[in-house]
């Protein structure tokens, strides 16, 4: 699908949604209402995003080739200075209509434009991604700097015990702020704030609708059984050089050979809800394509001296290996290690895994470095590390025989899974005012048997391991004085038996360009909610702690002086104790305070 055909479905879809919601007019109650808001958030620190070319930390500073012992600067413009990590519109119209006493309809019409404030490297895209001709979902028209789509457009129909949901829709299950636990169905679309938007909204606004059919049998007033299939639609990750990329940039992400394996697939699931006395069960079960996906090397197909006729043989073979020469690439070892450490991969393995999956990098003269299979580490004197180095620089270093800064290509895959799960709730009571009493306990559990995980390596063998995530969640609203609105509080525990909470399989972690691993991840989260007297004002706090010394802070203040206005101020901030074994410190830089003015109607 092109672009143009992408926009006609679109707009088209769009229009026949509208048009069929004004001629229903005269037979249905319809009701539109929806908000304009200003989002901005302004930095509070001088750092800059490690991942992209204009904070890349080695841009203007020389570094010692392992190879040829002369100095090598990296140098690609001018470094990145900015303000302002966001400076963006949204509007939504939401359009609720009722046909009749069994059927309604919901369509959610959002816009978004970013202003491209924030200034990195030449030509920032901002939301354009090759899944939906160049757009994300199945109803959206982008470009590099705006988005308009329709998170919600479907049908409901009730009828005593039954209920179907048709259309475009998200399935959010779970009851977990910040961590997705039973929450698999869809995947989370990170171009717009990525995931530190407010957090009490959890992954509303994040969370990726897309075209399926929904629906329940009531049972029993005790038991309810819920059924879905929905079209796969990946998760989507922030462009190269945006605010909150979180994939290196001297990467190139080949996205539609893997995407186009998986665009007609369809995922489906069920959950079975009820009570045995004052305990609430669940049980959940979801046959899906992995959204967030597993990246490995892929050949780049880019000849670099194309149309050269006495080095273009050469270039061909160049184009059979993971890499293509550009300044905006890699330059030294040094500068390789640094960032497979802050990726979580392993420097030395990744450089293995090209030469010995590329029949090509071995014809260019390269050797393997694990267990040094042709003698060459052990004749130079040399660790594996070392090695590697010397190896790596003798590509990157043009003044000797090298080719100059490499940028490396990865394949995104979408495995195909299971996942299942369980969860319960229970209510306490106790004297009357006292902590315990409704305080409301969750806990959810999920398996994935034989999920695939990247592999630090980067190779086409992905990591293959059971997962077990679970989380313990304590909520409560608490009345601390009569003359205070009751406090809202929420305590959570997470743990996962193979990844961290961004899904990178642990064995990356604890990493100075080679890992030493960790065993499972462990986090924490607290939130609270605290409404004035008047309810004119809102305060509130949300925690994040990942175990290994990671912290995320982010306190809030909601002022509505009108049903129609309201002005949301919060502050971001993030502190790592370093070590690259640690959730936060992949986005450490990114304090900020953020503001967000409504106006409703």
């Amino acid at each position: 699908m092109t672009r143009n055909t992408g926009k006609i479905a679109s707009i088209a879809t769009g229009t026949v949604c509208l048009l069929a919601a004004s001629s229903m007019t005269w037979a249905a109650d319809v009701s539109v209402s929806g908000f304009i808001r200003q989002e901005m958030a302004f930095s509070l620190n001088n750092d800059e995003n490690i991942f992209n070319q204009g904070a890349n930390e080695f841009n203007g500073v020389p570094v010692t080739s392992a190879f040829s012992g002369l100095e090598i600067t990296r140098d690609v413009g001018e470094d990145a200075d900015n303000d302002w990590n966001l400076m963006a519109t949204r509007a939504e119209l939401d359009f609720e209509i009722n046909i009749s006493s069994n059927w309604d309809a919901f369509v959610k019409l959002r816009g978004f434009y970013d202003y491209g404030v924030y200034d990195d490297y030449d030509g920032t895209n901002y939301f354009e991604v090759p899944f939906h001709g160049d757009c994300a979902t199945a109803l959206e028209v982008c470009g590099d700097d705006y988005m308009i789509d329709m998170p919600s457009a479907y049908l409901d129909y009730n009828n005593g015990p039954l209920w179907l949901r048709i259309g475009n829709q998200q399935i959010a299950w779970g009851e977990a702020l910040f961590f997705r636990v039973a929450d698999v169905a869809n995947g989370l679309d990170l171009r717009r704030h990525s995931f530190v938007d407010w957090a009490s909204e959890e992954y509303a606004d994040e969370r990726i609708a897309s075209p399926g059919i929904r629906g329940s049998y009531r049972f029993s007033d005790e038991w309810e059984l819920e059924l879905f299939a929905q079209q796969f639609n990946p998760t989507v990750y922030g462009n190269e050089n945006t605010p909150y990329n979180v994939i290196f940039s001297a990467f190139v992400i080949q996205q539609e050979e893997g995407y186009n394996k998986v665009d007609d697939k369809w995922n489906s699931g069920f959950r079975l809800r009820g009570q045995l006395g004052d305990l609430g069960l669940q049980f959940f079960g979801v046959s899906r394509h992995n959204p967030d996906g597993v990246f490995r090397w892929t050949e780049s197909n880019i000849n670099p001296f194309a149309g050269i006729p006495e080095l273009e043989a050469l270039g061909g073979l160049v184009a059979e290996t993971p890499f293509e020469l550009d300044s905006i690439g890699v330059w030294t070892a040094e500068e390789w290690y640094n960032y497979a450490a802050a990726a979580r991969l392993d420097g030395v393995t990744a450089l293995d895994s090209t030469i010995n999956e590329f029949d090509a990098v071995q014809a260019l003269g390269a050797f393997a470095v694990t267990g040094d299979p042709s003698g060459t580490c052990g004749a130079l004197g040399l660790n594996e590390r070392d090695c590697a180095a010397f190896e790596l620089d003798f590509f990157f270093d043009s003044t000797g025989s090298g080719f100059g800064p490499l940028r490396g290509h990865l394949a995104r895959e979408y495995p195909y899974e299971n996942v299942f799960g369980w969860g319960a709730n229970y209510v306490f009571t106790g004297e009357p005012d006292t902590l315990l009493d409704q305080l409301v306990a969750r806990f959810e559990m999920s398996y994935t048997p034989d999920k695939k995980f990247t592999s630090p390596s980067l190779s086409r063998d992905f990591i293959e391991e059971d997962e077990y995530v679970a989380s313990l969640i304590l909520e409560k609203y608490h009345r601390f004085s009569r003359e205070m609105p009751a406090t809202y509080m929420v305590l959570e525990y997470m743990f996962k038996s193979e990844s961290d909470m961004f899904g990178r399989h642990l064995s990356g972690m604890d990493n100075d360009g080679i890992p030493r691993g960790e065993d499972d991840f462990h986090a924490v989260a607290f939130a609270m909610q605290q409404p004035s007297p008047s309810l004119l004002w809102r305060f509130d706090f949300a925690l994040l702690y990942d175990l290994n010394g990671g912290l995320f802070v982010q306190p809030g203040v909601r002022y509505k002086p009108s049903s129609a206005w309201t002005i949301e101020a919060y502050a971001n901030i993030f502190d790592s104790d370093g070590d690259n074994d640690d959730i936060i410190q992949t986005i450490e830089w990114a304090d900020e305070f953020g503001l967000r003015v409504g106006y409703q109607f």
